[in-house]
């Protein structure tokens, strides 16, 4: 298990993590994680509060182009972050801006079209 904290410049973060692995061959990338949880408080860059729980989620990307995940979190959070404007509840929710854009709810999602 990994614990971390940290606050810098307007961003203060908290994190519990049992693992997280990923992989890429070519243009796919693969990852998973089990047991991610973070409570996180943005005031620049960027503004908004967000606590992300995610009991375990597997993902596969092509490149920049497009990516889907499946899993099981309860991610609730509203701001700017990362380049992103984003709102969750409950898992449902999406975001959009730097990371293309992404619509979850809390058994998986999809993402398309990361230019940035």
């Amino acid at each position: 298990a990994v614990v971390s904290t940290q606050s810098t410049g307007g961003n203060a973060i908290a994190t519990f993590g049992l693992g997280q692995g990923h992989a890429s061959v070519g243009p796919a990338n693969i990852k998973a994680k089990v047991g991610q949880f973070s409570a996180q408080a943005v005031a620049g860059p960027g503004f908004g509060a967000f606590a992300d729980a995610t009991v375990v989620e597997a993902g596969i990307s092509a490149g920049n182009v497009a990516g889907i995940h499946v899993g099981l979190n309860a991610n609730t959070g509203a701001g700017v972050r990362n380049g992103n404007v984003e709102a969750h509840l409950l898992g449902f929710g999406g975001k959009i801006g730097a990371d293309g854009i992404e619509i979850n709810t809390p058994i998986g999602g999809v993402n398309a079209c990361s230019v940035m």
